[in-house]
């Protein structure tokens, strides 16, 4: 009975934090243009071998994400809704195996404890509802750590074989990268388990076979058909991708730790103590490990998004939640880790106060659209000032600096601030989004063939929301790669070519940003009328 009631809680707290108006607001620019496009595209051509952005050759990642978007567009048709679906659902399914195995391995009440404050940590709650290959490779990744564990406590084959399942998934979402971060995890793992002879069980033949059955016939399928593709993929987006900065998403070896703490929060402000109580503790050294690895990893890497180090939210939510359960047989916090806790929730009540108010506003080089949105938050930034402030408050009082009060206080804080946001997807649906714009092309097209045109940047909202090709002038972008084929050169005007065609008769329609308009004029283009704009982008013809 306790467990059923446990899975309820699971499940209603993570229809609110991952399902509740999943399709409510647009995607956004670039990655949820991206990865709505191409499986948009492999539904309308069906080619689900080589995937193809704005019906360009786009090798950068593997295809599971793309597969499992496609199914569900074929099974409920285009929308946002069903483009965000495979995330929303890979976060559910790694918060109940989570559940199942810190039950098996720990107690019930710990799995509950860890399983909601995954569920209510503000970045697992957003990877959960935007559209990238993140959430799908934390949840494979970890299921493989889950299965490597069970597999190693109990020696059952069917774990073993999970374990490879899920490692050749992992495999499929983000290429190389998932093997090498598992196996580095589990040989250190062993050497300090002082069991490498451990490794003989898990390679095994039959493991490994299922790995290859299920990794090598794409990899060979698109080898055969795109000469490029072992080259580009292999050496360009995975080797040169981490030892090099060509692709200008360097930071500092540091860069991650913010991230964790503002991904995690609130329950970040608890990783240091957790860290410190549980380094030893030989139950939790493999998810000590596995966070530890992954937080390295990617702190070394020469490219760095703040995405890639949500593979640790899950082993780090068993260690927080173990350490609640744990205080819940302990004496209540003394005063100085108290006032640390008030003094992190006052700095997030002075950052709503400063965005309520707009007295930082002038020291802001913001754009105007910024400053908008800034003030269309006022009465968010207002709320999580009074939801910041309440937690101060209530932990001045003795009765609440418990275990079970304190864990009360941070998940309805968590909760109160997630409803916040998902009461203002209006604001938010007015960001980085090519929406409005699209919709406008659509009646303007009238059913009539126009060339539409991305000039000096690439919009990759705008061809799954006109659902046409669109010619992109005087830019390549990630799309340089694919450009270099034959069939689509076409597709990249120069800007003589694109002055030409917006000169001639042919009805031209193109997207860019407000700041780029003089250069048109520039160009020497004088025939230009603007039909809109959507935040820094407008839409503008040479039509009548």
């Amino acid at each position: 009975m306790k467990t059923i009631l446990h899975i309820l809680l699971i499940l209603v707290l993570s229809y609110i934090f991952f399902f509740h108006n999943l399709g409510s607001y647009s995607l956004k620019e670039p990655d949820e243009g991206r990865y709505a496009e191409i499986p948009r595209e492999m539904v309308e051509t069906g080619d689900y071998i080589v995937p193809h952005l704005d019906y360009v050759r786009y090798f950068e990642k593997p295809p599971l994400l793309y597969w499992a978007t496609a199914l569900s567009f074929r099974i409920f048709g285009l929308s946002e809704w069903s483009a965000r679906l495979p995330n929303a659902l890979a976060a559910l399914l790694t918060v109940l195996l989570l559940y199942a195995g810190v039950a098996r391995w720990f107690t019930p009440e710990a799995a509950l404890l860890s399983a909601v404050m995954l569920i209510s940590s503000f970045g697992f709650f957003t990877m959960a509802r935007i559209l990238t290959i993140d959430m799908l490779l934390s949840c494979t990744l970890f299921l493989s750590l889950i299965f490597f564990y069970d597999f190693y406590r109990q020696k059952k084959p069917k774990f073993m074989y999970l374990f490879y399942t899920c490692l050749a998934l992992a495999t499929l979402a983000k290429g190389p990268v998932a093997p090498l971060l598992v196996g580095l995890s589990l040989l250190i793992f062993l050497l300090l388990e002082r069991r490498v002879s451990f490794l003989r069980e898990l390679l095994s033949v039959k493991g490994m076979l299922l790995y290859a059955v299920l990794v090598v016939p794409w990899f060979v399928a698109i080898a055969l058909r795109e000469k490029e593709f072992l080259r580009f993929f292999v050496i360009d987006q995975n080797f040169l991708r981490f030892l090099t900065q060509k692709h200008n998403r360097s930071g500092p070896v540091y860069y991650f730790l913010p991230v964790l703490f503002g991904g995690l929060f609130p329950w970040s402000i608890f990783i240091p103590k957790a860290l410190a109580i549980y380094w030893r503790t030989k139950e939790l050294r493999l998810f000590l490990i596995w966070f530890f690895v992954v937080l390295l990893f990617f702190s070394l890497s020469g490219s760095k998004l703040p995405p890639y180090i949500l593979p640790a939210f899950p082993a780090l939510a068993i260690l927080l939640g173990c350490l609640f359960q744990d205080r819940a047989k302990q004496p209540t916090p003394g005063l100085a880790e108290i006032r640390v806790y008030q003094i992190l929730f006052a700095l997030f009540a002075l950052a709503g106060m400063v965005v309520a108010t707009g007295v930082g506003n002038s020291y802001l080089r913001a754009e105007p659209d910024m400053l908008n949105l800034l003030k269309d938050l006022k009465g968010f930034s207002i709320a999580v000032v009074c939801f910041s402030l309440l937690p101060i408050c209530l932990l001045c009082l003795r009765r609440m600096r418990n275990s079970g009060p304190l864990f009360l206080i941070l998940g309805c804080f968590s909760l109160g601030v997630i409803v916040l946001l998902m009461t203002h997807t209006r604001v938010i649906d007015k960001l980085n989004s090519t929406k409005e714009l699209a919709q406008l092309i659509n009646r303007e097209r009238t059913g009539a063939q126009l060339d539409l045109i991305n000039y000096a940047s690439f919009d990759e909202t705008l061809p799954f929301y006109t659902r046409q090709k669109v010619y992109i002038a005087s830019y390549k972008g990630e799309l340089e790669m694919g450009s270099t084929y034959e069939d689509t050169k076409q597709m990249f005007l120069s800007n003589e070519e694109f002055t030409r065609l917006f000169k001639s008769d042919r009805k031209v329609l193109c997207v860019l940003k407000a700041t780029r308009l003089q250069r048109l004029r520039d160009l020497g283009i004088e025939n230009v009328r603007v039909l809109a704009c959507q935040g820094e982008k407008c839409l503008v013809t040479n039509g009548k």
